[in-house]
């Protein structure tokens, strides 16, 4: 059986196009952080832009919201031009991912060449078009080079991010084609054992499902037992083998409801309190070996130092955007999402057949192919089930 995404003759796959587009969308959000930094860096140096009087991202955020028949409160405008530049960032960069996806040429320069594309169509044109900022002509002339300078920092951070993400998420996509052939045979999902030591791709995966501990404690805890219990990774006959029984899932689940209400309330402790980066580093520790079979200590450590990271990393971007937005809910809603969503993302990226070996539904082991190809994990799953299609 095989699983297309169009109809072939297309050019790029339509589901390949989807995750151009949200791996793009994810590094240009990357790109545009990393801009800012650059140009924080370079203000501490005495070097700016030289432009006179509001940027040009907080008079963007001022029409917009004119535009909805609001007005928009002076303490505001710097949190509102950081978002207008953020999601500016983050919708380029997703038109950039797709384009990848058709043209891989316009990655050119590891993606310098998309800085000064954006550069010139975002600054030098689309910027005075809507008379956010003077002319080309009459802009200051150190704000030309200022402005290249800081789209090559995006352009190289943008390109940098989107590999990654890019092949994430064609492993969570391989992940879940494997689940759906499991389900439409009716059968298991045999693994082969994980590598022992652990491979820097569990590793890194680790790292990241503890992370998820970071903005709710037991995101990765609840995920990796439902994985567990569901087959999508594999503790049998390890210390934490107990993590896939009915009784770790109907502990674990509560819990998960528990910690989104309580999240919620406003007399929540601050989770960068000691217990609450104890609870979330024991949380990404466990879950991290659990994800490499339930007895790497690399692992373990890579899922406690994502956790830490995360804990502090996300406590202060909520305050600050809930600070800009006025309000904390929709902050701690996105948090919930990218926590729980991530944690199941990252379970079912380690599903993903790669050279040396594959998770399986035919009911064996091992290598599923000699051509699998780690940086195409959709193809790789293509050509594992090519021999057994029906």
């Amino acid at each position: 059986m095989h699983i297309h995404d169009h109809d072939e003759g297309d050019g790029v796959q339509d589901g390949h196009l989807l995750l151009g587009i949200a791996s793009g969308l994810a590094a240009g959000l990357v790109g545009a952080v990393a801009m800012t930094g650059f140009q924080a860096l370079l203000a501490r140096g005495g070097i700016t832009s030289g432009v006179q009087g509001s940027p040009a991202t907080e008079k963007a955020a001022d029409r917009l919201t004119r535009l909805a028949g609001r007005s928009l409160p002076y303490g505001k405008r710097a949190a509102a031009g950081e978002a207008v530049h953020n999601g500016m960032g983050a919708l380029v960069g997703g038109v950039y991912g797709a384009a990848a996806e058709r043209a891989p040429s316009v990655t050119a320069g590891r993606g310098a060449a998309f800085g000064v594309v954006a550069a010139t169509l975002v600054d030098e044109t689309l910027v005075p078009a809507f008379r956010f900022g003077d002319p080309v002509w009459r802009a200051p002339v150190v704000s030309h080079p200022y402005s290249y300078a800081s789209h090559l920092i995006f352009g190289t951070a943008t390109e940098v991010a989107r590999q990654f993400f890019r092949r994430f998420l064609g492993r969570v996509k391989a992940g879940v084609e494997i689940v759906q052939e499991a389900a439409i045979r009716e059968a298991p999902i045999r693994r082969e054992p994980p590598a022992q030591p652990a491979s820097r791709q569990t590793l890194l995966h680790a790292f990241m499902l503890g992370a998820t501990a970071g903005p709710r404690t037991s995101a990765p805890i609840a995920v990796v037992s439902w994985a567990a219990r569901l087959g999508w990774i594999d503790v049998k006959g390890s210390p934490l083998a107990f993590l896939a029984s009915t009784r770790a899932v109907a502990v674990t689940t509560p819990m998960a409801i528990g910690e989104l209400i309580v999240d919620k309330l406003p007399d929540t402790p601050d989770r960068t309190m000691p217990g609450g980066v104890g609870a979330r580093v024991l949380s990404g520790a466990l879950s991290g070996a659990a994800l490499a079979g339930g007895r790497s200590l690399p692992a373990a450590l890579a899922g406690a130092a994502g956790s830490f990271v995360a804990t502090y990393v996300g406590h202060a971007i909520r305050t600050r955007a809930s600070r800009a937005l006025g309000r904390d809910w929709p902050v701690a809603a996105v948090e919930d999402l990218l926590a729980f969503g991530g944690a199941a993302m990252v379970c079912l990226a380690s599903l993903a057949p790669n050279a040396r070996g594959a998770a399986r539904t035919d009911g064996s082991t091992g290598p599923a192919s000699d051509t699998l190809d780690d940086d195409d994990p959709v193809g790789s799953v293509e050509t594992a089930r090519a021999g057994g299609a029906t």
